[in-house]
């Protein structure tokens, strides 16, 4: 029925997660939202340093750019797949970003991450795995070099959009992406897209078309290009925080790992609010229950049913009653 925002908890985010999530702005922006690509432009590195204009000390005028970028890309999103929420149509343009890149080879993720097209294989094959923002974005620039062959985007347009991803520190290039990893993703997408490649990419910048008849020696071609213009960026396209850690995971605190939170289980205030009544005894958990990180003891009072019901939701509580 309804949806709450609270564009505050970005500031919470590690910086490397910012960029990850910068990443789908660049996608919907570049073939469906002009203005917003050249706002993500124009303030690129203060939205990575300030948590999206949410970090105390933002300037106004960058805290403003971030709320509208927010909201355009979340209304581009609705309007692009409110009509196709059970994807019967295939030429999807947030699909850009989305072709050449998500089963690389070893890493076991949720289901989710498979719906995914070229990135699909630059995610999982790297050892440690890209994370998706940093996958989506070699193929993203992957995609525009080959635009940019084909003539649908301008020289100059390709610059504006290979320098979104430097001034950000997302990936555009990684040594597994080769023409092997190529063919074989191509192969893949083709078995998810009815036989045909339906490759989102921006033609003119802030819009999108799809290609069909892009043959494998053409696509080979604008990955030898690519990579060769690549030699002439910073890490020659490797990207910042590209990889996956235990920040993916949540397994962190205060942007430590997890061996540094291993702190007594009776302090670490870990909530059971799915705990049945009749598994405790006095106000008590029973004996054995587990929080995730080992057996708690009976008597821990911090783990009871009411406690979890308090701190469940928000002011005034899962069961409708105020909070003290």
């Amino acid at each position: 029925m309804m949806t709450f925002l609270d564009f505050t908890f970005l500031k919470t985010l590690p910086e490397g997660q910012v960029r990850n999530g910068f990443a789908e702005l660049i996608k919907i922006s570049t073939c469906a939202h002009l203005e917003t690509f050249e706002l993500l432009e124009k303030y690129a590195k203060q939205i990575i340093t300030s948590g999206f204009g949410r970090k105390d000390g933002t300037p106004k005028e960058v805290a403003e750019a971030c709320d509208k970028i927010c909201r355009n890309g979340i209304h581009e999103m609705l309007k692009l797949e409110t009509p196709n929420l059970h994807e019967i149509g295939l030429d999807r343009v947030i699909a850009y970003g989305h072709t050449y890149v998500s089963e690389w080879r070893g890493f076991q993720v949720p289901m989710l991450m498979f719906i995914f097209r070229w990135s699909p294989l630059h995610e999982l094959m790297p050892d440690p795995p890209l994370r998706h923002g940093h996958a989506i974005s070699i193929d993203m620039a992957y995609s525009a070099t080959l635009a940019n062959i084909r003539g649908l985007v301008s020289d100059a347009d390709h610059k504006r959009i290979l320098g979104i991803f430097e001034a950000t520190g997302l990936s555009m290039d990684h040594p597994s992406f080769d023409e092997d990893a190529l063919e074989k993703a191509t192969q893949a997408i083709l078995k998810t897209r009815d036989g045909k490649l339906r490759a989102a990419v921006p033609s003119p910048l802030g819009s999108c078309v799809f290609l069909n008849d892009v043959t494998h020696e053409q696509m080979c071609e604008a990955l030898r290009k690519h990579k060769e213009i690549m030699k002439s960026y910073p890490r020659q396209g490797m990207g910042i925080d590209a990889f996956v850690d235990a920040s993916d995971t949540g397994y962190t605190k205060n942007n430590q790992g997890p061996e540094a939170n291993q702190t007594h289980r009776k302090s670490n205030k870990v909530i059971n609010d799915d705990v049945k009544k009749d598994q405790q005894s006095n106000g008590h958990l029973a004996k054995g229950l587990s929080n995730g990180a080992g057996s708690i003891e009976q008597g821990d009072n911090d783990h009871t049913v009411d406690n979890a019901t308090k701190h469940a939701a928000g002011p005034e509580g899962v069961d409708g009653a105020q909070r003290k």
